[in-house]
């Protein structure tokens, strides 16, 4: 029973309010009266009441005043103000200090009942908050964090968990990371496990343990940087306890309550290895936000996008179409082998179109469907493995594309770089210009020119350097204007590609004149 007391300065009221509902069965007791306000509010000190009737007018401590010292005191009290005089001041100060609800005299005993139904939603709501939050205190950090992600502690206070626990909540994202041990065997105690991985990661990241995985729940994950530190913990537990583990890395999230979200998203990928496949981490993939992406992109149409791709040489497009399909793929979470059969289709209706339309394509169609090729898409172990090979594939057929039709991609980066040699060009920053992969531009670049971009650009580099040493130019100012920043590094490159330095080769030069 919650506890009920009434102050006001006339004994009728006072009488009268006792019995004008049933208290008890509304779940509250009268435990007593005042007459004045400092009766009052000795009263309320010793009996500590869970709600307070009183009159806003009263001889000894005015109504307001009271309630103001009341709050400061014990702000979870709640009070029903009572008065004869309804004038907008008087509410709009009760309402500033916290009071509940302002009913005017004579009170009707039908809204005194509703009222007082409300305010013992509140209290039971209240309660059960604070049984919540009195548990969690019992919890350790680690089992904490674990009923956060399951959404038990949703009507706990962000407030209250950051004042204990000081985790500093809201985030600007959340994201939960599971690891696995390949052998449990060699893990005797996931507790202990659970609470070191947590020491090396705070404050970017809490561990907590649920089922036979050790989690994390990282603070504005970096996909760079909080890889590096999860494989210094995997090298780390790995020489402790011989235990190696995979990590599952779920989607990211902006808001405390979706975290759940996040923990879903990384036990599938822990249930449907197809998704994740062998690798160290695996990092469920975020969905591009496209026009279309709320909506279900039909294949037809992701085949439409590679061939208009493809046609116009148009890298990133490609790539954005089969990262609409990886993403098709996670949202639907088809079987695996609907998603093998889904991606060789796509393959396939992608050869047929341009074996169709163009006839150079057709005499070399077992380029692109020999045996070899075709068995890949079933050999690849992850949907991500899957994903990258068609990649692969459809950008050999754009190359293949390319030379066909006089537009090699390769012949343009070529010009390119003798355009810009002089410039700080790297490998990742032309593959992004031409909308490439880095990695896979690399193994193209090697393929198609016969060696490495590095070793391409310092020959092109080395040649125009010769021209310039040709024009009596300094070798310093030699150096500066083919891209070497370093005379001594210039100096070093020049005597790997000619077998001499440049000032050796001006002279040769010059002299044979």
């Amino acid at each position: 029973m919650y506890r009920v007391l009434i102050a006001d300065d006339e004994s009728i009221i006072r009488e009268g309010l006792k019995k004008i509902i049933s208290w008890d069965s509304l779940g509250f007791e009268v435990i007593g009266t005042a007459s004045d306000g400092r009766d009052a509010y000795r009263k309320i000190n010793a009996l500590r009441p869970d709600l307070c009737i009183i009159d806003i007018r009263m001889p000894g401590l005015d109504g307001l005043e009271l309630i103001s010292k009341i709050k400061k005191q014990n702000p979870d009290v709640k009070i029903i103000i009572l008065t004869g005089y309804p004038e907008f001041g008087y509410a709009q100060k009760a309402v500033d200090l916290g009071v509940e609800t302002f009913l005017l005299k004579p009170i009707d005993p039908v809204i005194l009942e509703e009222k007082v139904k409300e305010i013992f939603v509140e209290l039971e709501q209240e309660r059960n908050l604070k049984y919540m939050l009195g548990k969690s205190i019992e919890l350790s950090k680690e089992r904490l964090i674990y009923q956060i992600v399951k959404g038990n502690l949703e009507k706990v206070p962000v407030e209250e968990i950051n004042r204990i626990y000081n985790f500093q909540f809201p985030w600007k994202s959340y994201q939960i990371a599971l690891l696995r041990f390949n052998d449990l065997n060699n893990v005797k105690n996931l507790d202990s496990v659970a609470m070191e991985i947590g020491k090396a990661l705070e404050p970017s990241g809490y561990s907590f343990y649920v089922e036979d995985m050790v989690g994390i729940l990282f603070k504005d994950f970096l996909c760079h940087y909080h890889k590096r530190e999860l494989t210094s913990i995997k090298n780390l537990l790995k020489s402790r306890y011989g235990a190696d583990f995979t990590v599952y890395i779920g989607k990211k999230v902006s808001q405390l309550e979706e975290i759940r979200d996040s923990f879903d998203s990384a036990m599938y990928l822990v249930k449907n290895k197809f998704w994740g496949g062998r690798k160290d981490i695996v990092i469920y993939p975020e969905k591009r936000r496209e026009t279309k992406l709320e909506e279900e992109i039909e294949e037809n149409e992701i085949i439409e996008r590679i061939e208009r791709a493809i046609e116009c040489l148009d890298t990133n497009s490609l790539q954005e179409a089969l990262e609409l399909k990886l993403a098709s793929c996670l949202t639907r979470e088809g079987s695996e082998d609907q998603i093998r059969l889904s991606y060789l289709n796509i393959y396939l209706n992608v050869i047929h179109y341009f074996s169709s339309n163009y006839s150079g394509f057709k005499e070399n169609s077992n380029d692109y469907l020999n045996e070899e090729v075709l068995n890949q898409f079933y050999k690849k172990e992850s949907l991500l493995e899957l994903n990258k090979f068609t990649e692969d594939s459809l950008f050999f057929v754009m190359e293949k594309f390319a030379e066909m039709s006089g537009k090699s991609l390769i012949f343009k980066v070529l010009e390119y770089i003798d355009s810009n040699y002089y410039t700080d060009l790297k490998l990742q920053d032309i593959s992004q210009k031409f909308g490439y992969n880095s990695c896979y531009f690399g193994k193209l670049f090697k393929k198609s020119v016969g060696e490495s971009f590095n070793t391409y650009l310092s020959k092109v580099r080395i040649n125009k350097a010769k021209e310039f040493l040709l024009q009596d130019m300094k070798v310093l100012e030699v150096a500066e204007k083919v891209g070497y920043k370093d005379a001594d590094y210039f100096i070093q490159k020049f005597k790997e590609h000619t077998g001499q330095t440049p000032k050796s080769f001006k002279e040769e030069m010059m002299s044979s004149f």
